[in-house]
């Protein structure tokens, strides 16, 4: 019997004869399992008037009930052991009321009054608990006696003691001892949907991590998450980067949150993230989820990467400390964070932090966390810093499949988080190493073929199946992080839904995290700084440009042009003039040193633009300056190389500028 035909059983039932006879034996039928609690009351109210007639101002009668009612109420909370912790309280609370009465009653005088309205409260809170006993989709039922376990192939595994919560069931399972596994429960998920007729998604299995044999079959009757709640704003603007990120909710109503910092106390390790999913799944909303939480925290400075030209993250540009597109720009970005790591690991080491906290964000003031030896040394505190790669397809297309792979590895322990954002985690993309370097994913719908680069087996085993959303369920995910019950990886989640009508908060959001928010540290400012120079220096500062302003523009530049008017015709040549030509060089080919010199200059250039990171195409451009061809330029620039103006990137044929004032 299914849920659905004990639920038709059920409407049947209330459909019975309508006549005068069938009705009132209808209501009489209906009332029976709600009686026990009221004719309880009732025997109650009886007996404590027949012991108030044998027993009225007998003092060692009453110490024996106090003493009586002591003991049953011990006896009550005892038994009720086995049970949940919800029936056993309240088990035990009406022990405690009912014997309370019937002492006051028999040795004083009964409270009838009193009896008849908490009489009538506990009834109807027994009432209440039996009516939410009720399973309409059946689960309970045929869990306990419809064969579940038979029909799908596990008829040697035992049920034990079934917890029904509001739309979730969990089951615990022992398997046969040497006949059966949990991976046995892992493979039976899909047909145990099918005898319950409910979605895959909505059966999942725990194993217990200390037996091969048992574990928690949980069961969610209702999508509840089909309802769509839109972001109202970040759940704790002003706190701290190490409060949890809430980011949407799960399938039973709690919130779907997650951590980026360590917490040595707590046992968490830090965490890179990994945000994926194909077109259409929600992803986009979900990176939004996770910047504005970000963005509202007082302590962490945030780095952004955007191929889509900030497409989805222009309202947020203020609250960023850097924000580049792809290119040059992104290349410069992945340099800087690679030489900021062991600069922050350096600092936290000789401030005697294991990790960073939020402590590490003040001023240093802490004699325990100084870098002296006579005192606190009040060195300017460093946030915590996310670096954020959206669209990472093309990062790592133009910067090579392991671009990220030092920076995951190393990051976490500099209070330092990557986020790496994309359609496809597959080996093509990215490398194995820098995959298992980013221990979070947030995964939305994926393609069937993909969901094994996005989650673990453990975690697919589990009943986690992200393959059957697709991009038909926009904002469904799982969430794998450090920090969130292992139970909940295959726990369905839905992200807030961003709209138009968000934009004016997330403004409202980005101008509060650009004044009060963290600024970058000396150490991170520096050791950016050092690596690529203007382009982080001169970052831009994300201010909307009028383009009519280029007019003005040029004459604020050129104070000698100011009274000419662009539209007026230019005058006719003076005689002598006709014949004028302007120089167009001597045409001899430029000496070496007069070529490395052009050279030089193009560099300089480049760094006074910001663009620190080249290769032989990008001085190419500018051959005309320099006279000479490829090979000349591939062999100048590892002269430079040696001479330490450039430096080695992780992609082949790149070179870092080293600026003109810093060290190699």
């Amino acid at each position: 019997m299914t849920g659905k035909d004990i639920e038709q059983r059920h409407e049947d039932q209330l459909k019975g004869s309508s006549d005068a006879g069938g009705v009132k034996a209808y209501l009489l039928h209906r009332a029976k399992p709600y009686l026990p609690p009221w004719l309880g009351v009732g025997a109650l109210g009886v007996s404590g008037t027949v012991g108030h007639l044998v027993w009225q101002g007998d003092a060692a009668m009453g110490i024996g009930l106090t003493l009586g009612s002591v003991v049953l109420t011990g006896a009550a909370w005892w038994a009720g052991k086995a049970t949940g912790p919800e029936r056993r309280l309240h088990s035990a609370i009406t022990v405690a009321a009912g014997s309370a009465w019937f002492t006051s009653a028999a040795v004083f005088t009964p409270s009838y009054n009193g009896l008849a309205v908490g009489g009538a409260v506990a009834a109807l809170t027994w009432n209440i608990r039996q009516m939410y006993r009720r399973d309409p989709d059946g689960v309970k039922a045929i869990a306990e006696g419809s064969g579940l376990l038979e029909k799908v192939g596990l008829a040697k595994a035992m049920m034990q003691r079934i917890k029904v919560e509001p739309n979730r069931v969990t089951v615990p399972i022992a398997l046969e001892p040497g006949e059966q596994t949990n991976d046995d429960v892992a493979k039976a998920l899909p047909r145990i949907a099918s005898a319950l007729d409910l979605p895959t998604t909505a059966v999942r299995y725990s194993p217990d991590p200390g037996s091969a044999r048992r574990g928690d079959l949980v069961v969610v009757p209702m999508d509840m998450l089909s309802e769509i709640i839109l972001w109202e704003g970040p759940a704790l603007p002003g706190g701290s980067i190490a409060d949890p990120l809430v980011i949407g909710r799960y399938d039973n109503g709690d919130p779907l949150q997650l951590w980026l910092p360590a917490d040595v106390q707590a046992g968490r390790n830090g965490t890179h993230l990994l945000i994926a999913g194909m077109s259409g799944s929600g992803k986009g909303d979900g990176a939004l989820n996770v910047l504005t939480e970000i963005l509202s925290r007082r302590d962490v400075v945030v780095w952004l990467s955007d191929p889509k030209s900030f497409q989805d993250f222009r309202p947020l540009l203020p609250g960023i400390d850097w924000a580049v597109e792809a290119g040059a720009g992104t290349e410069a970005m992945v340099e800087a964070v690679q030489a900021v790591i062991p600069a922050r690991t350096r600092w936290l080491g000789i401030h005697k932090y294991r990790a960073w906290e939020p402590a590490c964000a003040e001023p240093q003031e802490d004699p325990n966390h100084s870098c002296r030896a006579d005192g606190p040394c009040g060195c300017e505190g460093m946030p915590f810093l996310v670096t954020w790669f959206e669209e990472a397809a093309n990062t790592l297309r133009a910067l090579g499949d392991d671009a990220f792979t030092g920076i995951a590895q190393e990051a976490r322990s500099a209070g330092v988080s990557l986020v790496v954002s994309l359609q496809r985690p597959s080996h093509d993309q990215m490398s194995t190493s820098t995959r298992a370097s980013l221990p979070s994913v947030l995964c939305f719908g994926v393609d069937k073929r993909d969901e094994g680069f996005a989650l673990t087996d453990e975690v697919l085993d589990a009943g986690a199946h992200p393959g059957a959303w697709g991009n038909r369920r926009p904002g469904y995910c799982y969430l794998v992080t450090p920090g969130v019950d292992e139970s909940l990886y295959p726990s369905p989640a839905r992200t807030w839904r961003f709209t138009w009508d968000s934009v004016s908060l997330m403004e409202t959001l980005a101008a509060w995290a650009g004044r009060n928010g963290a600024r970058p540290d000396p150490i991170t400012a520096g050791g950016a700084a050092a690596v690529v120079g203007k382009a982080y220096t001169e970052r831009a500062q994300h201010k909307e440009e009028n383009p009519d302003d280029e007019e003005q523009t040029v004459s604020r530049l050129d104070d000698e042009d100011l009274d000419i008017d662009p539209n007026e015709e230019l005058p006719q040549p003076q005689p002598g003039e006709e014949n004028v030509i302007f120089d167009q060089g001597d045409g001899r080919e430029l000496s070496r040193e007069e070529a490395r010199a052009a050279l030089q200059e193009i560099l300089d250039e480049f760094e006074n633009e910001g663009t620190m990171v080249i290769g032989v195409a990008d001085v190419m451009e500018h051959a005309e300056r320099f006279g000479r061809k490829r090979g000349w330029v591939s062999g100048e620039l590892q002269d430079l190389l040696r001479d330490g103006r450039l430096a080695l990137t992780p992609k082949a044929g790149r070179y870092r500028i080293v600026p003109a004032m810093a060290d190699a």
